[in-house]
């Protein structure tokens, strides 16, 4: 065997060795690891992480859970007066009836239906169009003008609206006590715009001079563009801002949103049959100012309160809109020896508002059939002596 070949051998087998050796020493390496750190569970790393998180995060506590107490509305059901309730049911009313004695709500109910096909009730959150009872509300707000120093009611219309007939001889007081003497406007089916409106009254002319006395809605149309012409707002907007707001009247507001209202009312006739309809309603653009508004009967109370305790006008508003001219009206109200009243029909509406000089007694009655009822000056006054008699 050749030196060579020999040691080749020996280098080889050193060199295994030498693995051997090394494996050997990475294995006990390996095993002392082992012993020394011995192996974390998997989720001890996250349970580590959480309680660091906690640490450095406190847990928010949580807020205990405070019921909301539903809004109660200030409109209530009250039925306290059996008789009065009674008389109501046998002269067949149908509507809101709210009618206060001594200060106490005694009945506030609605009677029949306010739909009739739906047999939805009448209720005391029910609105109805007012009617011509509107005009106190255009009548107050002329006196609230007067009182900021924009106007005079003894001021001509021409003052105003220069070319308007006869405008240097009629007064705003004429026209409030409707005594302007003018035709007045011929209501159409369409909308109309105020400024048409005024156009066509001012086309239509003079009846007569003024001083006689001449029920004419457009005596409160003409006045109701004066109120916009001097505030600067629309007649919806001062109203609102000026009437309604500071009454509490809050379910009150001009035709364009009736429909929206949560209980509105639907209007209805007798017709020669004794059979009930709803009778067409004009576009009421055509009655600006003298019947494009809509409330409940507590909102009619509500302003009623408001003119009596000085909320929206003066003393000597006050005065002035409750002093009766020659047929017994004063600025939208009629005025009798013990009570304030004023009355509004439309086509399905019919409406009573009274209350007393002292302010102890108010008789509201809304009623959506226009014409079952024959008077209901003879029911108000009815009403009123139940009143008295269960003092």
């Amino acid at each position: 065997m050749s030196r060579i070949y020999k040691r080749t051998r020996v280098y080889k087998r050193k060199k295994r060795r030498n693995k051997r050796l090394l494996l050997s020493a990475f294995i006990l390496v390996c095993a002392i690891i082992y012993i020394a750190f011995p192996k974390m569970p998997s989720d001890h790393y996250e349970k580590q992480s959480q309680a660091t998180e906690k640490q450095i995060k406190p847990e928010k506590k949580k807020k205990p859970k405070v019921k909301k107490e539903k809004k109660q509305s200030e409109i209530v059901t009250k039925n306290d007066n059996k008789q009065l309730d009674d008389y109501l049911k046998n002269i067949g009313f149908s509507g809101t009836a709210l009618i206060v004695n001594e200060g106490k709500i005694v009945t506030s109910k609605g009677y029949s239906y306010a739909n009739r096909k739906k047999k939805v009730p009448n209720t005391p959150e029910t609105v109805y169009y007012v009617g011509s009872s509107q005009k106190a509300i255009i009548a107050a707000s002329i006196l609230q003008l007067e009182e900021r120093g924009l106007l005079s009611v003894s001021d001509p219309v021409s003052t105003y609206i220069p070319d308007f007939p006869n405008g240097t001889n009629i007064t705003l007081y004429n026209l409030l006590t409707h005594t302007s003497g003018i035709k007045g406007h011929n209501e159409g089916s369409g909308y109309i715009t105020p400024d048409n409106l005024l156009k066509d009254i001012e086309a239509q002319g003079i009846k007569n001079a003024p001083g006689k006395w001449d029920y004419k809605d457009s005596n409160y149309s003409v006045l109701a563009y004066i109120v916009t012409k001097l505030s600067g707002e629309s007649l919806s907007t001062y109203v609102t801002n000026h009437i309604f707001k500071p009454a509490g009247m809050k379910h009150a507001g001009f035709y364009k949103t009736f429909a929206k209202q949560s209980q509105p009312s639907t209007g209805y006739k007798l017709n020669a049959f004794k059979k009930l309809y709803t009778p067409d309603m004009p576009d009421l653009s055509q009655l600006y100012g003298a019947g494009d508004i809509y409330m409940t009967a507590y909102d009619m109370y509500l302003f009623d309160k408001a003119l009596l305790e000085r909320k929206i006008i003066s003393d000597q508003s006050f005065t002035k809109m409750f002093t009766p001219n020659q047929a017994t009206y004063g600025m939208g109200f009629y005025i009798s020896p013990g009570s304030y009243s004023n009355h509004g029909v439309m086509p399905g509406y019919n409406i009573l508002n009274s209350f007393s000089k002292t302010g102890s007694k108010y008789v509201i009655l809304f009623s959506n059939i226009q014409n079952n009822i024959k008077s209901f000056g003879v029911v108000n006054n009815r009403i009123f002596s139940i009143l008295n008699a269960s003092e």
